[in-house]
């Protein structure tokens, strides 16, 4: 059991950590084009890919994307209670507990967990992670509600459109098959190289505020997930993928829109980076719990 937790979580933490001492080391790595190439090139390839040739049945689809909303909506809800009661300012820290990394950390944690079936599946929560974080994520911070952000986001159009291959019987010419497979295979590695690279950059001054914050984002998403997926009745690799991703860290984008918006910054890079490390102690404990 050892080797296989190790062969699921160690890759995940080898690649942020080249990227966090590449940056470290002061070598040259630049964020904002290699997020580009990920976002507009890569994930929607590696949608396409995955969703359009991988026997996964559209019942399975549904169930990820269904206990998403409510996982997302959830937190949402329980974070801004608690954050009413201490009387800290839900703009600053919701969004930081409330949305998981389910891209950069998540979707490896899932291929490697359960395979292609497992990163598929997985790629159905992203998806409504990342339209919620777009939407939900920037009404929070900004106050201002952008449709505009979420139609710009290639990924939505690539879910459809994978759908209707998969679904419809539709063929799809081996060039673009292959096109689209040798460019999916860019996106993890560069995902968490860029996990790295940010974490590398987000100072540690708030740490003191975001450490319990921190324990909250795990704790309280291993409790939603547990809870959705026993209400809901998933079972198999729906069920992990689903407890996997909603016990991820905190995504490392709640950090980039906090400076955006200057709703706390330091103390959100706190709890995204507090929270990575406590998910390196949680996650072979969770990885127990899940595999088959």
């Amino acid at each position: 059991m050892t080797g296989e937790l190790l062969a699921i979580v160690a890759p995940v933490f080898i690649i942020a950590g080249i990227g966090y001492g590449w940056s470290r080391a002061g070598y040259n790595f630049d964020t904002e084009m290699i997020s580009g190439l990920v976002t507009n090139i890569g994930l929607p390839c590696l949608v396409f890919s995955t969703l359009s040739t991988l026997q996964v049945e559209l019942a399975a689809l549904g169930q990820i994307a269904l206990a998403a909303v409510l996982s997302i909506l959830t937190c949402c809800v329980i974070g801004a209670v608690i954050l009413r009661i201490t009387g800290l300012p839900i703009r600053n820290y919701l969004p930081a507990i409330s949305f998981s990394n389910a891209g950069n950390m998540g979707l490896p944690i899932c291929l490697f967990a359960f395979g292609e079936a497992g990163l598929a599946i997985g790629t159905g929560y992203f998806m409504i992670s990342a339209i919620s974080q777009s939407t939900l994520g920037v009404w929070i911070n900004s106050g201002k509600l952008s449709p505009v952000e979420v139609m710009r986001n290639p990924v939505i159009y690539a879910v459809p459109l994978s759908l209707m291959v998969r679904f419809g019987d539709i063929g799809v010419p081996e060039w673009i098959a292959n096109t689209t497979k040798l460019l999916s295979g860019i996106t993890i590695p560069l995902m968490l190289l860029m996990l790295g690279v940010s974490l590398s950059r987000i100072g540690w001054s708030g740490m003191r505020r975001g450490s319990a914050l921190a324990v909250l984002r795990i704790v309280m998403g291993l409790g939603v997930g547990w809870s959705l997926a026993y209400l809901l009745g998933v079972s198999g690799t729906v069920r992990g993928v689903l407890l996997l991703q909603t016990a991820m860290p905190a995504a490392v984008i709640n950090y980039i829109f906090a400076l955006r918006y200057n709703t706390d910054p330091e103390a959100v890079a706190g709890i995204v980076m507090q929270s990575t490390l406590l998910a390196m102690i949680t996650l072979p404990f969770l990885l127990v719990a899940v595999l088959p």
